[in-house]
């Protein structure tokens, strides 16, 4: 039996916020463009496929001119994170190398293309993942990409570990059990799975996959 882990990026496998808000604003005032963001505005975005985050990030604009700017602040991102990553959680790359000995892991996220790069290639963590996918591969929601991935490696038993309700609908929908990361940028009220850190995800993997 083939068992496996899912990830979520933002808010579960590291923090991102202050290289996404440099990079956004550098794009801005790179390209003359009067938006600026802060902090909170960003941690808004964190989850939301790029659809959600234009109409959000740029609410004056048609959603076409918003994916524009959009594009452009995501291609400063992306070029910008290779140098200044996102900061990893407390004991990550000890949990990853536990968790990698008895599952597959995978990371599954609503970004564009290279993002998961970075996080991978920067931590040099491509030998503990089998393989990663995101909305900028197929422009498909989050739980489509869930059951792609589940179904292109024929796994058999898997859990999706994320921090947003909406991982937590995606998840539903792929009819895939949810591990909750409390101390990400989500509130789920719901009564699911939880970890208040990552090291607790070894117990919890072995309790929900065997």
């Amino acid at each position: 039996m083939k068992k496996a882990i899912f990830f979520d990026l933002d808010g579960t496998l590291w923090d991102a916020l202050e290289p996404v808000l440099e990079a956004w604003n550098i794009a801005m005032k790179n390209n003359n463009l009067s938006y600026t963001f802060d902090l909170t505005k960003i941690k808004s975005y964190m989850g939301l496929t790029p659809l959600e985050t234009a109409k959000l990030a740029f609410p004056d604009l048609e959603i076409e001119k918003g994916m524009d700017l959009f594009k452009i602040a995501v291609d400063s991102e992306i070029s910008y994170m290779a140098t200044h990553p996102g900061k990893l959680y407390p004991n990550e790359e000890e949990v990853l190398k536990t968790l990698s000995k008895e599952y597959e892991l995978y990371v599954i996220s609503n970004c564009d293309l290279g993002y998961i790069d970075n996080y991978l290639n920067y931590y040099d963590f491509n030998k503990y993942f089998k393989d990663h996918l995101c909305v900028g591969d197929t422009h498909k929601e989050k739980y489509q990409n869930i059951m792609i991935m589940k179904e292109k490696h024929r796994i058999d038993k898997v859990i999706y570990v994320g921090d947003t309700i909406k991982d937590y609908n995606e998840s539903t929908k792929a009819n895939v059990p949810f591990v909750y990361a409390s101390y990400g940028f989500g509130n789920i009220k719901e009564n699911v799975n939880k970890i208040n850190n990552l090291t607790e995800l070894i117990d919890l993997a072995h309790k929900l996959l065997g």
